[in-house]
């Protein structure tokens, strides 16, 4: 009998394993082969995750190789550059996500947590004072607690224990390698976020710069691999905004990587004996679809939780198990979630104002200081808890400001619903 066991082993799978573990009797199932591979991943790391790891990774410069110093928000006409040295400190850090993944999970294994992968976990059956899980061999195991920490490849089995599902979207990226010089010579930022309906009215396509390799692509919608993969090609081929970036990469189209990405919370994530982390349940900020946070604030908030409930020989019931759901809430819902919401009604959906709303934004990012400081600090706040979403009304009400006549009368409606997000 394990004390807690944990389906996935993505950024808030393996967070939560290795935090529970020194506690806990964890047993952690992954699906892929993480034996043979973790999967390459190149992500932006902002500075507010750094509260949600341990200072022995933050400082790790395997995991993190270079600093987050400028952004770029890409529009058609303006490169809309925020540059960290305005405001006296980098933005976070670029992470090299599969070594992230690897220390915690070398750690889990060193406090005596155990991983099984390539192993699928087709059954749960629910009992009063346990959880059994059932494998792909049909072998067994019983918990007192169980955790989805899925993603977005789990709903089949979220699905049969009573759960909704959260929203996906189709997305694509690859990773190119090269030289250091190249990288430096092509690129002045580490992180690109560029948004053209004709992408995808969906979410953005992008760039993050690692050491020696970048990591590149765009959020799409229910398009089959291939699909994805073909436009992937065209515009890293032909896309005339980003030739500049492109001079002397080469990539190869095999190894382009589709999955399906989450955003939108569902509305419980807790059950007797069962927990949601991270986007299985959706905790994904609905514009940037950042995980990474969200993965890290679910595994630091269930596992203060879970060792507390532990200590009092917990039956682990919703309304123990209900305190995550609400310092999730407190933490990110009610706060930084609620400027993605507002940005992803104003900006996706495909209207052909988005591109000129677009331009106005990354023009009113050159040359408004405070529209860029509260930009900044947005990435480096270390409390979510206490985000001034009168910060984001700020720039809201700027943006309507700086936009021509005609486009307030038209836009005007939506921004007003945006502000009540």
């Amino acid at each position: 009998m394990y004390d807690v066991i944990i389906i996935g082993a993505g950024v808030a799978g393996a967070s939560f394993a290795n935090k529970i573990s020194r506690f806990a009797e964890t047993l952690l199932i992954e699906a892929q082969d993480y034996n043979k591979e973790i999967p390459v991943r190149t992500n932006i790391f902002a500075e507010h995750n750094k509260p949600y790891i341990e200072e022995k990774f933050w400082n790790d410069q395997t995991i993190f190789p270079r600093p987050f110093l400028q952004l770029n928000y890409k529009s058609d006409k303006y490169d809309g550059l925020l540059n960290s040295e305005e405001f006296g400190a980098p933005l976070g850090k670029i992470s090299h996500t599969e070594v992230f993944l690897k220390k915690l999970l070398n750690n889990f294994d060193n406090q005596g947590g155990t991983a099984h992968y390539n192993e699928r976990i087709i059954k749960v059956n629910k009992h009063k004072d346990y959880i059994e899980i059932i494998n792909d061999k049909g072998e067994a195991y019983k918990s007192k607690l169980l955790a989805l920490a899925t993603g977005s490849r789990g709903f089949d089995l979220q699905r049969s224990l009573g759960f909704e599902i959260p929203d996906s979207y189709m997305g694509i990226y690859t990773n190119i390698f090269a030289d250091e010089e190249l990288l430096d010579g092509n690129f002045n930022f580490q992180y690109m976020f560029h948004l053209n309906p004709n992408i995808s009215p969906n979410g953005p396509f992008f760039f993050n710069v690692g050491k020696g390799r970048v990591s590149t692509g765009y959020l799409g919608n229910k398009e089959s691999h291939n699909e994805l993969s073909d436009k992937l090609d065209r515009i890293l081929q032909n896309y005339e905004k980003i030739q500049k970036f492109m001079n002397g990469l080469s990539w190869n189209k095999n190894e382009f990587v589709s999955g399906s990405i989450s955003k939108h919370p569902i509305k419980s994530f807790t059950k007797d004996r069962m927990i949601i982390l991270g986007e299985a349940a959706g905790i994904v900020t609905a514009y940037f679809y950042e995980g990474i946070l969200c993965g890290l604030v679910c595994a630091d908030v269930a596992s203060d939780l879970i060792k507390t409930l532990l200590e009092n020989n917990s039956n682990f019931t919703k309304a123990e198990l209900i305190k995550y759901e609400q310092e999730i809430s407190q933490i990110l819902l009610k706060g930084y979630f609620r400027n993605g919401d507002a940005c992803e009604y104003l900006f996706y959906g495909g209207g052909a104002y988005v591109k000129s709303l677009w331009s106005t934004y990354t023009n009113l990012l050159l040359t408004n200081e405070t529209v860029r400081k509260y930009v900044y600090e947005a990435h480096t706040i270390q409390d979510l808890s206490k985000y001034d979403t009168d910060r984001d009304r700020y720039v809201g009400e700027r943006l309507f400001s700086a936009l021509p006549t005609l486009s307030k009368l038209t836009l005007g409606p939506r921004f007003f619903k945006a502000m009540l997000k």
